[in-house]
């Protein structure tokens, strides 16, 4: 979890170089509004009737920017601005072969200028204007050329700030929430929770046994069991409950609008679903895994809410594991065979 937390200051190096990127591109954008920006304006303000406004799609360059980093967020905004700047009549971009946006005319028999925002080695980003009857000048292909070069630069910063945010909150081994976002998500839901006085229940699951699946078959075997728990997790899970991997072996689980009962019904499904995980060499063990909840009570914190869940847990690691315990209640369900664990 350390190793995530250090993670931080690549996503802000990686905002940085975007903004940095971004407002090149604005500021190149402003200083040739001068003679070539201007005059293709001038062209497009006969041409339509309608005086453009170029500072307006500069603004959604800023706007777009401050609000997210998604990289699809950003192409329309991208493609405005290099429209504007180039006074074609349209233009589109695709990614993978597929459309992600278009504006203005975009008859495929007008001239047009093809130009790459980025490639993956897989999959294409090309960005295509469509101009008039008489196509583009070589000025204003130079212009679109430049602005798709600053805007691919742009997008790979965008690309990189996503990735290393994502990578900050994702536990690497499970793909499920690190500790950091699970505290962050828990205390949104507490807001939430107490705003439509709505229930909020939160599970915390461990493996039981687990150091001895590391010590008789290898750390490798130990990965493969906490991803295909974390697999099993998501499946029992609606969209808006949020799986965490917290700890080596432990898990919890944020279940916004449950109560307690149906919070204990979500793990005794996971619990009972581990049968079919049978990972060892030799297939003849079955993993099993013990599970304590607790709801949220009027004005409890964070932290109290999982100290809650924590002592039902060791409640249902000691009266014998495989397991799932509400705090303050009998355990919930029993072990199956809990001689047959690991």
């Amino acid at each position: 979890m350390v190793f995530a937390a250090d993670r931080w200051w690549l996503v802000a190096l990686a905002s940085a170089a975007t903004l940095a990127t971004l407002w090149l591109l604005v500021g190149a954008l402003r200083s040739s509004g001068g003679p070539t920006v201007r005059r293709l304006h001038d062209r497009r303000e006969r041409r339509d009737g309608v005086r453009a406004n170029p500072g307006e799609a500069l603004a959604l360059v800023g706007d777009a920017l401050a609000a997210t980093h998604n990289p699809r967020a950003l192409l329309p905004v991208i493609l405005e601005v290099v429209i504007e700047a180039t006074g074609a009549r349209g233009g589109r971009v695709c990614e993978g072969g597929q459309d992600v946006t278009w504006m203005g005319d975009v008859d495929p028999k007008h001239p047009t200028i093809e130009l790459g925002l980025a490639s993956d080695g897989e999959r294409e980003t090309p960005l295509s204007l469509y101009g008039s009857e008489t196509g583009f000048s070589d000025e204003t292909r130079q212009t679109a050329e430049w602005l798709a070069a600053q805007a691919a630069i742009a997008l790979e910063n965008a690309k990189l700030h996503h990735l290393v945010q994502r990578q900050a909150t994702t536990d690497d081994l499970t793909g499920l929430v690190n500790r950091r976002r699970f505290i962050e998500a828990l205390d949104s839901e507490i807001v939430r929770a107490s705003t439509f006085q709505s229930p909020l229940s939160v599970v915390l699951g461990d493996l039981d046994h687990f150091k001895l699946v590391n010590d008789r078959f290898g750390h490798q075997t130990g990965d493969e069991v906490l991803r295909r728990f974390a697999g099993l997790v998501r499946e029992h899970l609606r969209d808006v409950d949020v799986p965490g991997r917290i700890g080596g072996e432990e898990f919890a689980i944020l279940l916004p609008g449950t109560d307690a009962t149906g919070a204990v019904a979500v793990a005794e499904r996971i619990r009972r679903s581990l049968r079919s995980l049978r990972p060892t060499p030799d297939g003849s063990r079955p993993v099993t895994a013990s599970f304590g909840v607790a709801q949220l009570v009027t004005g409890e914190t964070g932290d109290e809410l999982l100290r809650r869940a924590d002592v039902a847990l060791y409640r249902a690691k000691s009266e014998g594991r495989n397991r799932v315990t509400v705090e303050g209640q009998q355990a919930a369900s029993e072990s199956d065979s809990a001689s047959s664990s690991l």
